[in-house]
């Protein structure tokens, strides 16, 4: 099939749920439907781990961190060259203003920051972890003056110019999230979960830049990564499986993964605990100021509901997407199936794309996603990877109809969006990495682009890093190469790493 990705059009542009095999850089995990956590288009979120195999792209657009599996490579995009640095870093926090990256070293070597050009150390810190594992989570300030480091049940103030230490702050423990509110005068984290006889409890902490000093509410809810509202007067927080052995609830918790409403009021410094909505996330936000979460039949408290109407009945299919209006706690409901795809919210703002081959139970039949009178409807067709049907396609949340895509099955294990949003190049899963596809998301189109990749990146200009594994040399050495490219077929500029002594490719 010829391809509808125009290379013109992509010239003049020069970002977790994945079934993990091999050495597929993407979190593991069960294969799971909802919302898709591997847009790489910003480069990956900050301050995640960085495993072998995976790269992350600075938000300039000039250097690229790839990791491999005893080093880390950072490969300078204007002179097409490579460091491989002495260490290997855990997780990579880019600087908004210069080239530096800050580098959280595994375990308690500290936290370092680095001179992206020349390799060199700019400081390096100590941080007095509680946990022996290090560090969980790290942000930087857009004006590169604070670094925000989180251990096991505390944030660490670390002057970035510097790597002072300056403050201490406490946290609910083992912290799950960190993420800085608009205006960065606040951040917001999200403990982990502890158990009693009436459900789980989970503590969110708002913690305070200036005064260098945090609050916590706790929560009745699983913890979850947080979707904060562009304005940061509130957040929502939703698990997408919350039972204490994932067989039975305690007595009293009826409702095992909701969607937690909480209130942020950051003059006074505290966050308050609205209500529970039913459903079940992790949940995305869209350009319209709504969110996406979904809601399970069988795993539903209908008090919950203030209008009775809206629960489904009990005919009714096991899988619902949740459109919610999180300042009114407001929602509507649309029918999906009884396999659950994967959601990921496409940057036009009105456009979730659906992607049906990671349904949650993918290792019995496929789905073929069609629309009639009930909405959304995932109907068994064939084994797995029977490409006679449509496994992927967009819904539009405003018209709520779906549309599938034409041309072979892509999948959104790990893909990036164009600046502009009308494309997408995403991996489908191999087993040593991903076949990489192109999405028309205008034309509703898809074509298979022959490559097989270890990872994929964009860059700030919209120029793709496709990072690939070559034939070892004759005599032992490994060697993979990263292509720059504006329209996934041709290499503007290449960058080949040869390892230096003969070793192992995991």
């Amino acid at each position: 099939m010829k391809s509808s990705l125009p290379s013109a059009a992509l010239s003049a542009l020069v970002s977790l749920f994945v079934s993990v095999q091999g050495c597929m850089p993407v979190d593991a995990g069960d294969p799971q439907g909802g919302a898709n956590a591997n847009d790489r288009s910003a480069g990956g979120e900050a301050g995640e781990k960085l495993e072998t195999g995976a790269m992350t792209v600075s938000p300039r657009g000039t250097f690229v961190v790839a990791q491999r599996n005893t080093s880390t490579l950072i490969v300078d995009i204007a002179r097409q060259s490579y460091r491989e640095l002495p260490f290997q870093g855990d997780r990579f926090v880019f600087s908004p203003a210069r080239d530096v990256a800050y580098v959280v070293l595994p375990g308690l070597q500290g936290v370092v920051a680095l001179d992206l050009a020349s390799g060199a150390e700019v400081w390096r810190t100590m941080p007095a972890f509680t946990s022996s594992g290090g560090a969980f989570l790290a942000r930087v300030t857009s004006d590169d003056r604070t670094l925000l480091v989180a251990d096991y049940d505390r944030v660490f103030f670390i002057d970035a110019q510097t790597g002072d230490v300056k403050a201490v702050a406490k946290v609910g423990a083992l912290p799950v999230d960190l993420e800085l509110l608009p205006g960065e005068k606040h951040a917001f984290v999200v403990g982990g979960t502890t158990w009693d006889d009436r459900g789980p409890h989970t503590t969110v902490s708002l913690v305070d830049l200036g005064k260098q000093s945090s609050s916590s509410v706790d929560i009745p809810n699983c913890a979850a990564p947080v979707s904060i509202l562009p304005d940061g007067s509130r957040a929502l927080v939703s698990p997408t499986f919350c039972t204490r052995d994932a067989k039975t609830a305690p007595p009293g918790w009826r409702n095992p993964d909701p969607v937690s409403v909480i209130d942020i009021d950051a003059a006074a410094g505290t966050l308050s605990f609205v209500k529970n909505l039913p459903g079940f996330g992790p949940t995305a936000l869209l350009a319209d100021g709504r969110a996406v979460a979904y809601l399970d039949t069988k795993r539903i408290d209908a008090s919950m509901f203030e209008d009775p109407g809206q629960i489904p009945g009990p005919g009714a299919k096991q899988y619902h997407l949740m459109l919610i209006d999180p300042r009114r706690t407001t929602f509507d409901v649309v029918p999906i199936g009884d396999k659950l795809p994967r959601f990921a919210p496409s940057k036009d703002g009105r456009t979730l794309l659906v992607d049906a081959t990671r349904a949650v139970v993918r290792s019995e039949a496929s789905a073929t996603i069609t629309l009639d009178g009930d909405g959304l409807r995932a109907e068994v067709g064939g084994s797995f990877g029977d490409d006679s049907g449509s496994l992927f396609g967009a819904f539009d949340v405003t018209t709520k109809q779906y549309v599938p895509f034409t041309g072979p099955a892509a999948a959104l294990d790990r893909f990036v969006q164009t600046p502009d949003g009308r494309y997408v190049f995403t991996l489908r899963n191999n087993g040593r990495g991903g076949d990489l596809f192109g999405i028309d998301v205008e034309s509703r189109t898809t074509v298979d682009l022959g490559r097989d990749l270890r990872d994929i990146g964009l860059l700030a200009d919209g120029t793709l890093v496709l990072r690939t594994r070559l034939d070892p040399t004759a005599d032992g050495h490994l060697r993979e190469e990263l292509c720059f490219s504006t329209d996934a077929r041709t290499c503007k500029g290449r960058v080949e790493y040869r390892s230096p002594v003969p070793q192992h490719d995991p």
